[in-house]
């Protein structure tokens, strides 16, 4: 039975892929049950997350063989085994992750999955760009750019696990604040790793920088709080500069170092991020909504929409409309 029903949505996942680039309808009403645990939307190897409506994260629970083809998202996803193990590709990388470890996929990170039978494993996939913005995850950003494996030797590994299986569940408790509870009890999983994190960089001399980098970065994590919250503003990087106390160049450096991307992807994303929440928990004409998140073109919105998330707001949104019904 349980392998029929997981045929059933291999093929009704098929069917969505195909039909939300057409604003068909996407789901029918015997179809509307597969849905319940959510299903995945793919796009040539990207993956759009689809969650409920009321949080931002996803928590799978997989005692059946299993395999994912290589694919990313915007989410993070940590890989839990309870039963045996998961063989996890990452960036070319192969890990053995085992019962009693813990492995964290970054953010649109290329990973394949496989799972034979006999094994048991919980995926928790989760949303970081809104929460993980205050300023002492900036010594954490370069960690959470790189897969993290958390051996069974590790110290660290009962703690996080355990959190984890609080996490788990918090989110099948469906109380009203699980969406907070979740990303609190997530916040204490790399509060965690942040302190086995920093001990271990390379030498005294890179603790050293980073205690300096820190010390001077108080004006750049209240800029990035600025900016997190005035996104739908006429914010450019010399107004934001003005702001900070840094010259146009020394924060332009900053952004790259400690986010990965320039100002305006940064930008950008927060703008697509927030626009992208609106589409799915709202009746706001995409007009508005691109308007509400700070572009001032339609056809901007569009284009940096789907450069963002592989299609157009009008295609994104019908996926969520339908769930509705």
């Amino acid at each position: 039975m349980m392998e029929k029903r997981q045929g059933k949505m291999r093929k009704f996942a098929r069917k969505v892929c195909e039909e939300i680039m057409n604003n068909r309808r996407l789901i029918t009403e015997h179809e509307r049950p597969l849905t319940a645990s959510g299903f995945r939307v793919m796009k040539g190897e990207r993956e759009f997350i689809t969650y409920q409506r009321d949080v931002t994260i996803r928590v799978w629970h997989q005692p059946n063989p299993d395999s994912y083809a290589p694919h990313f998202h915007s989410a993070i996803e940590v890989c839990v085994p309870l039963l045996g193990g998961c063989e996890v590709a990452v960036k070319g990388k192969v890990y053995h992750v085992q019962a009693g470890e813990v492995l964290f996929v970054p953010s649109d990170a290329t990973h394949a999955l496989r799972m034979a039978a006999g094994n048991e494993r919980y995926l928790i996939i989760f949303e970081h760009n809104a929460a993980f913005t205050m300023k002492e995850f900036a010594a954490l950003r370069p960690m959470l750019r790189q897969p993290i494996y958390l051996t069974a030797e590790s110290e660290a590994t009962p703690i996080v696990r355990k959190t984890l299986m609080q996490l788990v569940d918090a989110y099948e408790a469906y109380t009203p604040l699980r969406n907070l509870r979740c990303y609190a009890l997530l916040m204490d999983v790399f509060a965690t790793l942040g302190e086995l994190y920093l001990p271990n960089v390379a030498n005294s001399a890179e603790m050293n920088d980073i205690h300096r980098r820190l010390s001077g970065e108080d004006a750049f994590n209240r800029a990035l709080d600025y900016l997190n919250k005035n996104y739908a503003e006429n914010i450019t990087l010399d107004v934001l500069a003005d702001y900070a106390g840094f010259s146009r160049y020394t924060l332009s450096r900053m952004f790259s170092r400690h986010t990965g991307a320039t100002f305006i992807q940064y930008l950008n994303a927060r703008r697509v991020d927030m626009a992208a929440e609106m589409l799915s928990q709202s009746d706001l004409p995409v007009t508005q909504v691109a308007l509400r998140v700070g572009f001032g073109s339609i056809a901007t919105f569009n284009r940096v929409f789907r450069t963002q998330k592989g299609c157009t707001p009008s295609q994104y949104r019908n996926v969520y409309l339908e769930l509705k019904k």
